[in-house]
């Protein structure tokens, strides 16, 4: 992925497409969402044992009131499901299941009704919430799949973190889709490659970010490391297929079953990427550190709620809605977490206004659902006889709705600015402050550093080089804290020209201008470029957002003026310095002057009585 063997638009199409895909099926497992209730989740209630040579799974527990019970099968009968998929999806009530019953050496063939789960029954809050949740999980890695993968598409590492919250979501509708052969096939080939993709772009991604290649996966024995891990996942891989086909051989399953296959490459991806992770989080700083933490607590829950649902499927406690709710709402808060850390710590930089729209969206949506749901339930505990009196009620309600709603979302924007936006406010602010005081400031090489430090601390960058116009030649180093900034720029120099032609700041990184640093911001005072200003790249490898640049183009602004007021400032201080000394001089001229003339006239009045 380093390497880019994908263009950007390859990519998109590549991301989009399997999202399509993706969601197309979960939309398709979504519409038997009854399954998943009370009313219509099924079992077989039977419990089977390991399957034998002809993957024939043995009963060892049998429930009385059994659809198998009921034709006749009993304890040590073996059982064949036509299609693999039934044994490991959740049944639903208005569906026949066709396998083949053995007796001893007799075998039939049978279309079982599925019973309601009695467990479904029991708890039919936490069914409910469980199917909610689930698809909740679902949707909501497509859309931080697509908005990462979209938005950073020039980035290596985060295309696999895309590619891997994309792979994370069959593993969320595939156990609720009908059987059939499409289906059948989603079970046995796209879903173990899924698992693959998920493990490898996970422990991947905790070796690269955040940097595309960070020091210790340098390492010769880190690539070492990665490269066993990733055949070992595709070994399981192609272990999953071959048994979901049937064709692995018993001595192969002897060896190590398939739950227990999953669960070691599970523990060991656990292991790797949260190692990784930590290893990174204790050599970084700052906001680096800040985000590798939430990264390993919001994906390291995520991967611990699927090592349990393995470890439930061990013990046929997968479909129990006291676990799965149980699992979704881990994996729900993780996302929670997540999707707080990216808008409100930028975790992947999706970019200002990116991150403004998708919090005042998802805030107005939820807002609208609940003045919705108000009006439903007043609706429903209020009623009124007669048309016009219903028709007078619904309006004064919507009425009452559009006048609250535009007061609550002010109220609630100014909330979610407070919690989402605020540390951006707070640094603006503390820079617009010091711009404030900058008039103050008599002396220009205080001023300059207090400057220089100030916007690296607004801004979080590598550092600034200020440059002033000399002589109309060349653009001389005032004061520097960026790296290989040189100590002149000549007035030809391509960013320069740029510069002079856009009069506005100008992108380094976009065109090879010869200089170190990002963005040049010009100094204009009278119309004439006195100076420009090279700010380096952000610190937490993250883009200038457009609010950013508009307040630095300000301070540099602002900078520029207020030190051609202290050049005119001190050259006029110069100025009266210098005619004070020549007044002071021309006094004392005149005074040797005089003194002078004196002693010529003396001089000439003592010659007479000499002679």
């Amino acid at each position: 992925m380093n390497k880019q063997n994908l263009s950007a638009s390859s990519w998109k199409i590549l991301l989009i497409s399997l999202a399509l895909v993706y969601l197309s099926f979960s939309i398709w497992a979504t519409t038997y969402w009854e399954r998943l209730t009370p009313a219509k989740a099924g079992t077989l209630a039977v419990e089977f044992g390991e399957p034998d040579s002809d993957y024939r799974l043995p009963i060892v527990a049998i429930a009385a009131d059994s659809p198998l019970a009921k034709v006749g099968a009993k304890l040590g009968d073996k059982v064949y499901f036509e299609n693999y998929i039934d044994i490991k999806r959740q049944l639903g009530t208005d569906e026949l299941i066709g396998l083949t019953l053995f007796d001893n050496e007799q075998s039939r063939h049978v279309a079982l009704k599925p019973i309601a789960y009695s467990e479904f029954a029991l708890y039919p809050i936490a069914a409910g919430a469980d199917a909610v949740m689930a698809w909740v999980c679902n949707y909501t890695a497509l859309l931080i799949a697509l908005l990462i993968g979209l938005r950073r598409s020039d980035n290596g590492t985060m295309r696999v973190f895309a590619f891997m919250m994309l792979s994370f979501s069959p593993q969320t509708f595939i156990w609720y889709l009908p059987g059939g052969a499409l289906p059948e096939l989603f079970m046995k080939v796209i879903l173990p490659l899924n698992y693959a993709a998920y493990y490898i772009s996970l422990v991947y991604f905790a070796f690269t970010f955040p940097d595309d290649r960070p020091a210790h996966f340098r390492l010769p024995a880190v690539r070492r490391i990665f490269t066993l891990f990733s055949v070992v996942v595709l070994m399981y891989a192609a272990w999953y297929i071959a048994d979901a086909f049937r064709i692995l051989p018993l001595t192969a399953r002897g060896r190590i079953s398939i739950n227990a296959f999953k669960m070691m490459v599970q523990t060991i991806t656990i292991s790797l990427s949260l190692l990784a992770l930590w290893y990174s989080w204790r050599h970084s700083v700052g906001v680096i550190r800040r985000k590798l933490a939430w990264i390993g607590i919001c994906m390291g829950g995520v991967v611990v709620a699927l090592s349990a649902a393995t470890i439930a499927t061990a013990f046929g406690a997968l479909f129990d809605p006291r676990f799965g709710i149980c699992q979704d709402t881990v994996t729900f808060f993780c996302y929670v977490g997540l999707g707080y850390s990216i808008l409100r710590h930028s975790l992947f930089d999706l970019g200002f206004a990116i991150n403004r729209a998708l919090v005042v969206t998802i805030i107005s949506a939820l807002l609208l659902v609940v003045f919705g749901v108000t009006e439903w339930g007043v609706d429903k505990l209020l009623h009124f006889e007669g048309r016009e009196k219903n028709v007078i009620f619904d309006a004064v309600v919507a009425l009452g709705i559009i006048l609250c709603f535009h007061r609550i979302q002010h109220w609630v924007s100014h909330q979610v600015n407070h919690l989402f936006f605020h540390h951006w406010h707070k640094a603006a602010e503390q820079l617009r402050q010091f711009l404030d005081k900058a008039e103050h400031i008599s002396d220009i090489d205080v001023l300059q550093t207090r400057f220089s430090r100030e916007v690296s601390a607004y801004a979080d960058i590598s550092g600034v080089a200020i440059y002033l116009l000399r002589a109309d030649l060349d653009y001389a180093l005032q004061h520097v804290t960026l790296a290989n900034a040189p100590v002149t720029i000549d007035k030809n120099n391509d960013a320069i020209v740029d510069v002079r032609h856009t009069r506005r700041m100008v992108d380094l990184i976009s065109n090879d201008h010869g200089l170190p640093g990002q963005l040049v911001f010009p100094m204009i005072v009278r119309g004439q470029i006195n100076g420009v200003l090279l700010l380096g790249q952000k610190l937490n490898g993250s883009q200038y957002r457009p609010d950013e640049i508009e307040l630095l183009a300000v301070a540099t602004h602002q900078l520029g003026l207020h030190m051609e007021s202290l050049r005119v400032e001190n050259l006029e201080r110069h100025s009266t310095v210098l005619e004070t000394q020549l007044k002071t001089e021309r006094a004392a001229h005149e005074r040797e002057t005089t003194l002078l003339r004196q002693i010529i006239g003396d001089t000439r009045e003592l010659k007479p009585a000499v002679l």
